[in-house]
């Protein structure tokens, strides 16, 4: 490393540890070969599926509360219009879907509330056997008809769920053969229509629909424009739906949400915290899908989610006891403010990882980044692994490209640009931005090479890497401003397009489809090719590759497209970043998973407190 990068990353060093002087001075630095901090590290990269980080091999116990930070509240709790993973993490231990994934395989195929399912040998339907053993939590049987309402209501025009309905755009049909049969049809061989056909929360039809306004319509009903706006019942059930109680159940009597999982809502106040107590009644009690690994209904008496947005905070409660479990600090906080032999005596400390990664964007329409040479070069005076080391504590993952690093589309094959600043300048040159005015600014065509860093104000690594950028570029002659905005205007300016350089993470899945983020549809009219890419071949791949049921040809044309995001260059991606947190060593049964949020509490049970929560 150049000289000048060892004063930028000691200033910016010095910078983080007189920010936490305070907590540092009491620390013992624990460590290994690895850099865990004392830590256990989780991964998933060979044969094991599922990481457990406590004891193995106790009895579980019932009983106990677990309290554990969430750094945002959901705006509400209504499934189908919540945008919020706040709202998701919490709902998906009180609502169920019809499938979900096999533990085994990571494959979405394993039934849930349906006992078995076929698809057609067109691919096109799909159909469910409900199991008929299933109560909601207030005691009515779970049928058919609850599921066929559900899609009727994802399709309700004037139900405000567009983000979600969009991944139903292509379902032409749907119905019930009986009380227990439900089959859906698509008007396309959609590889990941298994996931979403089969993927969404099955909410209670008396509940949410108790005067019935939808049993007159189908869902080919629904998907008539010329009947949905001349059809007054279909858009009062909306208005009622979208506003419904069961989405906000705020306060000490508020109306209970009824789903069908191990957990029953209890509590919400807002700006405090949520709770959820076990449902002695699950239906699912008795069910094991791998050793090692049950959803047995639940252990815990009662989960309480506390909501504590500051970091800090957030590890002030875990060490004063406030708060058992905190899945997500800070890297700086896991590495230099957790290693005490008080600290590790109590608590463990585990970094895990999800399919999550983050990248810089470069507005491929700003003259400056219109030529993947000068993206190419971007990439090259990035240096990646000193910003890894220096300043996420090693805790990032490399990556060329957008599909999880872990998983079977990922192309392992292509080596990640190198930090080359001789390199990157030769092509900017290429590129023809050279100095020509000499007053030490490149430029071409009269426009100076001066552009805009946009970053979250809450975010300090995109500020850090925003500092770097700067002072890098300036000693090659080009200019790096820096704005600092609130997230929601930070948002909009993206969704508008109105930048030039951001830097964000994106949360897909295992298994990942690029095109809402990557096909040149999806530029403008506030789409998610927020840096509008555009690539004949990769718009070609990514359309063709959506119904190509075949996994292994349909990889291989994700392959390619790698390839070619890798010399276009639209955006520079970072890492996937390991997730550090810690949890109370009382917990037992305490498990790790590849998929979002990268934990389940089914499994989790306290073992050797008494101690019961205040709230």
């Amino acid at each position: 490393m150049k000289k000048s990068f060892l004063i930028q990353f000691t200033l910016l060093i010095l910078l983080i540890m007189f920010a936490n002087l305070g907590d540092r001075s009491e620390e013992i630095l624990i460590d290994d070969e690895l850099g865990n901090a004392g830590g256990i590290r989780v991964e998933l990269t060979g044969d094991e599926t599922v990481f457990e980080s406590s004891e193995p091999g106790l009895v579980p116990e019932q009983g106990g509360t677990m309290v554990m930070v969430q750094s945002a509240e959901p705006e509400h709790l209504n499934s189908f219009t919540s945008t919020s993973a706040a709202a998701s993490r919490f709902l998906n231990y009180i609502y169920e879907t019809l499938l979900d994934y096999d533990y085994e395989t990571w494959r979405y195929d394993r039934p849930l509330l349906a006992e078995s399912f076929e698809m057609s040998n067109d691919g096109y339907t799909f159909t469910f056997k409900i199991r008929e053993n299933v109560y909601w939590h207030d005691g009515q049987q779970l049928t058919a008809d609850d599921v066929l309402f559900s899609i009727k209501a994802v399709l309700n025009p004037f139900v405000d769920c567009a983000p979600m309905r969009s991944s139903f755009s292509k379902v032409v049909s749907a119905g019930t053969n009986g009380d227990f049969i439900f089959h859906i049809t698509s008007s396309e061989t959609y590889f990941r229509n298994q996931e979403i056909l089969g993927g969404f929360h099955i909410m209670p039809k008396h509940i949410w629909d108790p005067e019935g306004l939808l049993d007159r319509y189908s869902v080919e009903d629904l998907l008539n424009s010329s009947i949905t706006r001349e059809e007054a019942a279909i858009k009062e059930f909306a208005e009622s739906f979208n506003l419904n109680p069961q989405g906000r159940p705020v306060g000490e009597d508020a109306e209970p949400i009824i789903g069908s999982g191990p957990w029953l809502f209890d509590k919400w106040y807002t700006g405090d915290y949520m709770s959820m107590v076990r449902n002695d009644n699950y239906w699912g009690a008795d069910s094991t899908f791998i050793p090692g690994y049950t959803e047995d209904g639940a252990y815990l008496d009662k989960i309480i989610v506390k909501v504590i947005s500051d970091a800090t905070a957030s590890l002030t409660a875990l060490k004063a006891g406030e708060v058992d479990f905190v899945p997500r600090m800070r890297a700086v906080q896991y590495h230099t403010q957790t290693n005490s032999a008080d600290f590790l005596e109590k608590f463990q400390k585990v970094s895990y990882t999800v399919p999550a990664y983050s990248y810089i964007g470069w507005n491929n329409d700003k003259p400056y980044f219109s030529d993947k040479r000068v993206r190419q070069a971007m990439t090259m005076l990035i240096d990646r692994e000193a910003y890894n080391k220096y300043i996420a504590y090693d805790m990032g993952i490399p990556t060329i490209g957008p599909f999880y690093i872990y998983g079977e589309q990922y192309n392992h094959n292509i080596e990640r640009w190198p930090y080359d600043p001789v390199r990157a300048v030769e092509l900017i040159e290429e590129a023809g931005w050279i100095d020509h005015d000499g007053d030490g600014i490149r430029d071409k065509d009269g426009v100076p090479f001066n552009f805009t860093f946009s970053v979250s104000s809450g975010s300090t690594g995109s500020r850090y890497m925003a500092l770097m950028l700067k002072e890098d570029l300036r000693k090659v002659g080009i200019v790096v401003n820096i704005r600092q905005l609130e997230w929601s205007v930070y948002v909009e300016n993206l969704r508008d397009r109105q930048f030039d350089v951001v830097s964000l993470l994106w949360i897909g899945g295992l298994e990942t489809d690029p095109y809402q983020i990557w096909h040149s549809d999806n530029i403008g009219d506030r789409g998610s090719n927020y840096i509008g890419f555009r690539n004949a071949e990769a718009d070609s791949i990514i359309h063709h590759a959506r119904f190509v049921m075949d996994k292994e040809k349909r990889n291989a044309m994700y392959f390619r497209l790698q390839e070619i995001f890798h010399d276009e260059q639209p955006y520079t991606f970072m890492f996937y970043q390991r997730d550090p947190g810690a949890y109370l060593k009382e917990f037992h049964g305490v498990k790790w998973i590849p998929i979002r949020p990268g934990y389940k509490l089914y499994s989790w049970w306290r073992g050797t407190s008494t101690m019961e929560s205040a709230l």
